[in-house]
């Protein structure tokens, strides 16, 4: 493989850059909408997991009666589908060949979709009724579960299928858009709009159900992703005249017209640096994002902290990182350094997950400040990570390596939730408190995990030379 597939990337992004992306207030425009579109799905990622604890407790006392197991095969069946049906392998495919409008028509459609499944099995379905399951995953799947956490997990299901799609198109939107600019930037603010979504979700969630009761944060979050879906139709237009106007470039047309073929995702497979960037991924966000499912719940069983400011707490996490994620896209563009970026958030989360592993300090002000480094780690991997990806695979295979990455990562965010909430279960005492240091050292392991992977990915980059640790801005000028 050697350096020829990123050189090839970079070749078709500097093409690129000379079409219609050379408007600074549209491209900027085009990012604030997708960036609100993932924003919406965002929320309703998390809306459901400050309300852990509530869902946890009985019908009488306004909860659900959900079990541990229950509420972690709830939280992991976002990916079920994903996996098990290879959903994002098809929205790859389906992006690279259909292309974006398309795609993300679909995929916002599907979100919306899901969140309308999982209002209506909250609302609809009777809390005592039960369904025995033939399959249980060795065991990770409650057998005998709720029909109510079995319907409103197939919509999270659905609903997981459209945000992941939606998130590959919308980077290969941002990429379209921002290459030979400021693209690690551009992708930072979306991930800290996507963080604010989740800092929202968590924060906002509690008083919502307080005041409204526990499904009116579901609705909330559905009307939120049917705002995202009408944004989208409005960026579509956008994107129409985009590629009107790129047909008047020669070189452009000639790189839009390269049809993606099986040999690409033969290549794809065939790049360690994708390979070692993936898996980077898979560890990392195996560690943090199953965490805040269960942070809140964490915090009101450690420290002794009401579930609405628990919440408040938890949400510190994702609010830290709406500033440092574009911040450290800047240093990115600018100064380089992506891999070491990347290192010293997975130093930064493992060190976090130990911490809290730890019976140690058990003080609010202590888990504060865990929150706001974990929203340091929470910045920097992504906002080095995703901009990473371009460099080591050329646009036209750009969909289905997001796509693959995006596979990886779910099987994470399936199987940890439901193995950590089947391991929470067995540390609930009789009177409902749970010990978490047994948890916390699994998202621990995961974490120590990505600092093996991150350091593998900086080897890899001296041999192949992929430019990890060159400057976006610097390096495309220099190619100009």
């Amino acid at each position: 493989m050697g350096a020829s597939p990123p050189m090839e990337g970079r070749t078709q992004f500097l093409l690129m850059q000379t079409v219609s992306n050379n408007s600074r207030t549209r491209r900027w425009t085009v990012l604030f909408i997708v960036a609100f579109v993932m924003m919406m799905g965002y929320v309703f990622w998390d809306i459901v997991s400050p309300l852990s604890t509530t869902l946890k407790a009985s019908v009488k006392s306004g909860g659900m009666g959900w079990t541990a197991a229950e509420y972690g095969f709830y939280a992991g069946s976002y990916s079920i589908f994903n996996i098990f049906l290879l959903m994002l392998f098809w929205g790859g495919i389906i992006l690279d060949k259909c292309g974006i409008r398309f795609t993300g028509i679909l995929a916002t459609g599907m979100m919306l979709s899901g969140a309308a499944i999982n209002y209506l099995a909250v609302t609809v379905i009777w809390p005592f009724s039960y369904v025995d399951l033939p399959f249980t995953l060795f065991g990770l799947i409650p057998s005998h579960i709720k029909t109510q956490v079995l319907v409103a997990s197939l919509g999270f299901g659905l609903f997981g299928v459209g945000c992941d799609i939606t998130g590959i198109t919308v980077s290969k939107v941002v990429t379209k858009w921002f290459t030979g600019h400021e693209l690690a930037s551009a992708m930072g603010i979306q991930v800290a709009m996507a963080r604010l979504g989740t800092a929202s979700a968590i924060s906002m969630s509690p008083v919502i159900a307080n005041a409204y009761g526990l499904s009116a944060p579901i609705l909330v979050g559905a009307a939120l992703l049917l705002m995202g879906f009408v944004m989208f139709i409005v960026y579509i237009f956008m994107d129409k005249r985009f590629d009107k106007m790129a047909v008047k470039d020669t070189a452009s047309s000639a790189t839009e017209n390269e049809e993606f073929s099986f040999r690409d995702f033969v290549k794809v497979l065939r790049n360690p640096g994708f390979w070692l960037i993936a898996i980077l991924c898979v560890m990392f966000y195996s560690s943090l994002r199953p965490f805040l499912k269960f942070a809140t719940d964490l915090l009101i069983n450690k420290y002794g902290i009401a579930p609405v400011t628990a919440g408040w707490i938890t949400s510190i996490l994702p609010y830290g990182t709406i500033v440092l994620t574009p911040l450290f896209g800047i240093i990115y563009d600018r100064m380089g350094r992506g891999s070491t970026l990347m290192l010293i958030g997975c130093v930064l989360v493992t060190l976090c997950h130990l911490f809290l592993a730890l019976p140690i300090l058990n003080h609010t002000w202590f888990a504060s400040l865990t929150m706001i480094l974990y929203g340091v780690s929470f910045s920097l991997v992504p906002s080095a990570m995703w901009p990473s990806v371009p460099k080591i695979v050329p646009l036209k295979q750009l969909g289905t390596a997001y796509s693959i990455i995006y596979f990886v990562q779910n099987i994470g965010l399936m199987l940890v939730p439901m193995f950590v909430g089947n391991i929470i279960g067995e540390y609930t005492s009789s009177d409902g408190h749970v010990d978490y240091t047994i948890p916390m050292l699994v998202f621990t392991a995961l974490g120590a995990g990505a600092i093996l992977f991150a350091l593998l990915l900086m080897v890899i980059d001296r041999k192949k030379g992929y430019g990890l640790h060159e400057a976006n801005i610097k390096s495309t000028k220099t190619k100009q």
